[in-house]
């Protein structure tokens, strides 16, 4: 390797350095869906029962402590609300949607 190569590769890496370390540094603002909502959501997909081959997103509502379970209907090309709860209610054994 030449000196004008190991130059070159020292330009390289200097420039990939400084790339990474603004790209760390510069973070994006969160996403926000609402418009001027407070609510804080957590979604997870996971298993519909009694339905085969069909998976579900279960939504919740971190502030009101509600549930709602969404699973997509390909044949209709729709999102189907299944069942909506208080989980808040179901912890207190009052049950409840």
């Amino acid at each position: 390797m030449n000196a004008r190569s190991l130059k070159k590769l020292i330009a390289l890496n200097a420039g990939l350095l400084i790339a990474l370390g603004a790209a760390v540094t510069m973070s994006p603002e969160p996403a926000e869906a609402q418009l001027g909502g407070g609510g804080r959501y957590m979604m997870v997909a996971g298993e519909v029962k009694g339905r085969t081959n069909q998976d579900g997103v279960y939504i919740i509502e971190l502030n009101s402590q509600r549930l709602a379970a969404i699973m997509f209907d390909s044949a209709a090309d729709r999102l189907d609300l299944i069942d909506g709860r208080s989980i808040s209610r179901d912890v207190r054994g009052q049950g409840g949607r």
